[in-house]
């Protein structure tokens, strides 16, 4: 005899994440979908599913009236709420049945834009509210669109902010923030805020007061277990989490190396207002100094350094600032010469060189202690006028002659932090150190009008 179709079940309490892209959500679905209890899917879409349903109710239902504009959500009357529930919970009671859960869940990137109709389907839903740093969750986005911005939501913000990838990831995650803020302020009782940071740095905590909150049975191990259990593949999500086998808090803090002066001065503003609201650090004039591991969240005690001298990433820091010494070292008594006819601006400033692995290593340099007996990195007192900061593998890889400096510049892996000239990529600074670690360049032609500036 054929076997029986397994018996539908039906979900009172769904859960719903609501998010913006690049925040962890893929990681939050799979140890969502590791529990027992609880059956997560790719990406459904299934909010803008239901808005999409009750707005083909509305236009049969007042087709032949003047009635409310059909484009206001707002209190949905019974019978729109009945007609929402009842496909949802065709299409979802078959899954769980497949899948022999009790309840699902969903982590769609369009939750947020519609939770005030899912909080009317659903009164007995939970709602998870997932948050990261702006300016980290900017550069995962940049780092995931390499060829350009589309896919996860950016696309109306490209449009609003044309070459400006910066301000249109930022905008787009302040305009998730606020949204998912405000729905949190009215639905205080069934919503759980979660931070990106929080779940990296201490998972199993994290989860389990996640699970609490859930009212599901908790699960010690989770965060572990989660990647050695199989998942549906077929849907939409971060294709990395498919080639990662633990929670690491590596990603934390890469967003330092996002120019801040690229977000308009409001929009940095309104950003600023969410981050505060959430416990983060603001955004300001410093940010991009930042050196060494960095912890977005508000108040966080410095993450200590994961690399150390007798480790492979602090011999590499180690390696790296050698390199650097040895270079420097290499300068005479006729190059000091040539680089006080080139920038006599800089002749009594310092110049510092930032090794960005495990604990920062810093080396400083300027024309006035230039053969002296004082080493490099030990002008105590002297506030470099500009630094360039990098990890090992880019110092390794611009001594080596095998990438440009420019290059490195633009894709974020290389910093500089100008005092005097912080809008110009080029800079008399960027040109000087260029030039004390011996890298090719081709010289300024100067005038006497033009001389200690130089033009792009």
């Amino acid at each position: 005899m054929p076997s029986s179709p397994p018996r539908e079940t039906t979900c009172e309490s769904p859960v719903f994440v609501l998010t913006s892209s690049r925040s962890g959500s893929t990681l939050l679905r799979f140890i969502l979908d590791s529990h027992p209890e609880l059956a997560c899917p790719p990406e459904t879409t299934v909010a803008s599913a239901c808005a999409s349903l009750l707005r083909s109710w509305a236009v049969l239902e007042d087709a032949g009236s003047e009635g409310r504009p059909l484009n206001e959500v707002g209190q949905v009357p019974p019978a729109g709420i009945a007609v929402v529930q009842s496909a949802i919970d065709g299409l979802f009671s078959s899954y769980l049945a497949r899948r022999g859960k009790q309840r699902w869940c969903d982590k769609s990137l369009d939750s947020f834009m519609f939770a005030g109709l899912l909080a009317q389907a659903y009164p007995q839903a939970k709602f998870i509210c997932l948050y990261r740093h702006c300016m980290d969750v900017i550069a995962s986005g940049i780092e995931a669109c390499p060829w350009g911005l589309h896919r996860f939501g950016f696309d109306p913000f490209v449009a609003q902010y044309s070459g400006n990838s910066v301000a249109a990831v930022g905008a787009y995650w302040n305009s998730c923030a606020q949204s998912i803020l405000s729905f949190e302020q009215e639905h205080a009782g069934s919503c759980h805020r979660i931070r990106y940071e929080d779940l990296v740095t201490e998972p199993e905590q994290t989860v389990s007061a996640m699970f609490d909150f859930l009212g599901v049975a908790p699960a010690p191990g989770i965060t572990r277990d989660c990647f050695s259990m199989p998942h549906e593949s077929n849907g939409p999500g971060d294709e990395k989490i498919w080639f990662t086998d633990e929670v690491t808090p590596t990603a934390l803090g890469r967003g330092v190396r996002v120019p801040v002066a690229a977000l308009p001065a409001p929009l940095m503003k309104e950003i600023n207002g969410a981050l505060t609201k959430l416990d983060y650090r603001p955004i300001g004039p410093e940010w991009n100094e930042v050196t060494g591991p960095f912890d977005p969240r508000g108040g966080a005690e410095p993450i200590p350094a994961s690399a150390t001298t007798s480790s492979p990433a602090g011999a590499e820091a180690a390696g790296a600032l050698r390199a650097l010494d040895e270079r420097l070292a290499t300068r005479t008594n006729d190059d000091l010469e040539v680089f006080a006819a080139r920038w006599p601006a800089l002749a009594d400033q310092t110049l510092s060189l930032v090794v960005d692995g495990g604990e920062p290593a810093e080396r400083r340099w300027s024309l006035a202690s230039a053969g002296s007996a004082t080493p490099p990195g030990q002008l105590d007192g002297e506030d470099p006028v500009a630094r360039l900061i990098a990890g090992p593998a880019v110092w390794g890889s611009l001594l080596g002659g095998e990438s440009n400096i420019v290059t490195e510049l633009s894709a974020g892996r290389l910093r500089c932090v100008n005092k005097r000239d912080t809008h110009r990529l080029r800079s008399e600074e960027l040109h000087a150190m260029t030039w004390l670690l011996g890298l090719t360049q081709i010289p300024v032609e100067r005038t006497p009008a033009a001389a200690g500036s130089e033009r792009e």
